[in-house]
């Protein structure tokens, strides 16, 4: 069960760094085609900080899963 929990928070993890990554990518294009004003550079940089937090947290979701799936590992090789 923990191994099925595990595997589900790698998951969850992944997905949330495809969906970060999609939206830097938009953040990025959206940079380069607005004009280089305040309002366009203010947009841009908190469009930014959004997936920057969302891979953060997908970081802590993949490791901590790694870290279950590794600890029922061992319980089931003892």
């Amino acid at each position: 069960m923990r191994k099925a929990f595990a595997c589900l928070l790698i998951l969850v993890g992944t997905c949330i760094i495809i969906y970060a990554l999609m939206v830097l990518i938009k953040c990025f294009s959206l940079l380069s085609s607005t004009e280089f004003n305040s309002a366009g550079i203010g947009y841009s940089l908190g469009t930014l900080l959004g997936p920057l937090i969302l891979l953060a947290i997908a970081r802590w979701f993949i490791r901590k899963g790694v870290k279950v799936y590794k600890q029922e590992t061992n319980i089931k090789k003892k």
